[in-house]
């Protein structure tokens, strides 16, 4: 089979609760080990036995679970698993917890099978081993366990533990979905979207994408924004546009807030408002996006929405252009060219101008040139060195 990219970027966090009762589920073995001779992960220190309901010090809602989980029920033994994996009224003793698990799982129950996948999934308590995490998701899942479903479309999306096979993660996504699991919905907008899996439906691809924007999903909020700014699989319309960036950007959607920014700026589909955008790009400056950084710089500059702040403004270049980006590099250069708002600088501006060439950008290279006229060869020479050794900084530093 033709192996193909995942379509899913970044992956997203598997580990789902069973239901309030259940606060926490983790997992592991598919194999019906007894409990005394299940094996540990290796790797880790030996669990201590729990076995015996007077061995160990335990409230007694874990000890009557205890009595129930040694008498054979399997509901029993699921929940005691889960308070030895999460360490909860009892010792926290994920090999043990793993051993229940086996016994309520092996004999069929949905929740202990999902548990019982999701250890082997994360490697919690037992050898990681996606090829039986897969496996036990697959029995959860055709129980109608919904965070099975999403969990083992995720593995066959990537092709993890099993072939990568696109149109069965899809057919998951979809079951996950129509029972109301918000990420499903997600993915399998995505999936409609770009046509992985299944035939491209942009109606459909709307539709899913909508479901998931109402249910407080920020990427989906700010994808549906995209949709009803272009028109895909929607009528075009700006204002609902905007409306699903603000619910993204105040979620923290980093790419949101600098978009809505943008039509705050502009006045695209909300009023034109520069104190509003000023705010926004603000937002998501601290959250590294470089455009906001950059034109949230050159708003200071010009006084717009706030009074002139060159010296916040020229930190806040500087900040976007360390981190790479050429727009930022190139106008820093040309604001250091100039010297009207921030203070002449021929060495500097050579310096950013000549890392904005570097990514193509032709004025830059014009510019660079001719700031160079004015530097000596020694300097040049320096601040080449400096140029073929700049890295960009990471967003932590």
């Amino acid at each position: 089979m033709t192996q193909q990219a995942p379509f899913l970027s970044p992956p997203l966090f598997r580990f789902v609760p069973l239901r309030p009762a259940l606060a926490v589920a983790l997992t592991l073995c598919a194999l019906v080990l007894p409990p005394h001779t299940a094996n540990a992960n290796k790797t880790s220190p030996a669990q201590p036995s729990v076995l015996e309901p007077d061995a160990t010090p335990m409230v007694p809602k874990v000890r009557e679970l205890l009595a129930k989980a040694q008498a054979g029920d399997i509901h029993a033994q699921n929940k005691v698993a889960i308070h030895l994996a999460t360490g909860d009224g009892a010792p926290k003793a994920l090999a043990e917890a793993v051993r229940w698990w086996t016994l309520a799982a092996d004999k069929g129950l949905a929740d202990a099978q999902f548990n019982l996948a999701l250890a082997y999934d994360q490697g919690k308590g037992v050898a990681q081993n996606a090829t039986q995490a897969a496996e036990l998701y697959e029995k959860a899942a055709a129980q109608g366990n919904v965070a099975a479903m999403y969990n083992l479309a995720e593995l066959i999306s990537s092709g993890n533990g099993v072939p990568m096979n696109l149109g069965q993660a899809a057919h998951y996504y979809e079951s996950a979905a129509k029972k109301g699991h918000v990420k499903a919905m997600y993915n399998l907008a995505l999936a409609y979207s770009r046509g992985q899996g299944m035939e491209r439906d942009e109606a459909k691809a709307a539709h899913w994408m909508q479901k998931a924007a109402e249910a407080d999903h920020p990427r989906a909020q700010y994808l549906l924004a995209q949709m009803y700014a272009q028109g895909l699989g929607v009528p075009k319309d700006k204002a609902k546009a905007a409306h699903w960036l603000e619910r993204a950007a105040k979620a923290g959607h980093a790419r949101a807030q600098y978009s809505y920014a943008l039509h705050c700026q502009e006045g695209q589909g909300v009023p034109a408002n520069a104190p509003a955008a000023l705010r926004w790009y603000r937002e998501a400056a601290t959250r590294n996006h470089t455009g906001a950084m950059c034109n949230l710089a050159l708003l200071l500059l010009e006084g717009k929405g706030a009074d002139k702040n060159p010296a916040e403004a020229e930190a806040l270049l500087v900040r976007a252009s360390e981190l790479g980006d050429p727009k930022a590099q190139y106008n820093l250069g040309l604001l250091y060219q100039e010297g009207q708002a921030l203070a002449k600088n021929p060495s500097q501006a050579y310096y950013w101008l000549s890392l904005a060439a570097q990514h193509g950008l032709p004025e830059a290279q014009k510019h660079r040139d001719a700031v160079g006229k004015g530097l000596s060869r020694v300097d040049r020479d320096s601040l080449d060195a400096r140029v073929a050794a700049f890295r960009p900084k990471s967003p932590g530093r």
